[in-house]
């Protein structure tokens, strides 16, 4: 699952001085807070968001302003598709949500290791037009294409959850190190 921001809102002064980064371990418990805090995603342990921040921190980024995580994504890649970074949450603090922050996060993973990913995969709930606006934002972004396919059947969930869609941007070529207008790079404050 994915938290939404609109596409439509450039980013503002209130963004100056972002700075995005690969987390560290201890990031995890900032990261479960945030989900718990922020509302609107699945909060799942905080070992698995410990893990992520440990073991998947290449495929992942945190944003901080003034010290403070205003935005977090928690990425994979898995084996059987190393090319493709899957976007399993992504956060934006209530305070910052409209400021395009979700797709800085993901520019800012992409460029680290810019021939690395070839795509961007995430799920996405049938009603979660945010994230759809957010991944057809990126798709726009790096000026590739867009696709959503039913992928999870609300049947292997348990009550009261809903299917999933995967989306997938890409191919994603040489231009996702440095995309325009998003000046999101890994240690770079804005």
């Amino acid at each position: 699952m994915i938290e939404n921001e609109s596409y439509r809102t450039a980013p503002s002064e209130r963004t100056q001085g972002l700075v995005f980064y690969a987390p560290q371990p201890e990031d995890g418990r900032r990261v479960y807070e945030a989900v718990r805090t922020w509302g609107g995603l699945d909060l799942n342990s905080p070992y698995a968001y410990l893990l992520a921040c440990d073991r998947f921190a290449e495929q992942s980024c945190v944003a901080e302003l003034n010290g403070e995580l205003v935005g977090f994504l928690v990425g994979l890649a898995s084996p059987q598709a190393p090319d493709t970074l899957f976007v399993w949450q992504v956060g934006v603090s209530p305070t910052l949500r409209g400021q395009r922050l979700g797709r800085r996060l993901i520019a800012a993973v992409l460029g680290r290791a810019p021939q690395r990913f070839a795509f961007v995969e995430a799920h996405v709930g049938p009603n979660n037009q945010s994230s759809m606006r957010l991944f057809e934002g990126v798709a726009r972004q790096y000026d590739t294409r867009f696709e959503s396919r039913d992928d999870y059947p609300a049947s292997w969930f348990p009550s009261g959850h809903d299917a999933e869609q995967l989306v997938r941007v890409g191919p994603l070529g040489a231009g996702c190190a440095d995309p325009v207008g998003t000046g999101a790079a890994p240690n770079h404050q804005e």
